[in-house]
């Protein structure tokens, strides 16, 4: 906060932990992804868990 006039508080990106690195890792990757023109929509509750589960699966394990 430079200037004298400014809000009292910190900004949120001031008061904010830092994230873990694997939270960090994921925050890149999805950056990266908005910025190539990438994203993934999820309509209910249900297919983001699944996309969730689908993510979190070793990959050796998906193939059949």
């Amino acid at each position: 906060m430079t200037q004298p006039n400014a809000w009292p508080y910190p900004e949120p990106y001031e008061w904010a932990d830092k994230p873990d690195s694997a939270t960090q890792q994921a925050i890149d990757e999805a950056r990266e992804d908005l910025a190539a023109g990438r994203s993934v929509i999820c309509t209910s509750d249900a297919a983001f868990d699944a996309l969730l589960h689908e993510l979190s699966m070793d990959p050796h394990s998906k193939a059949s």
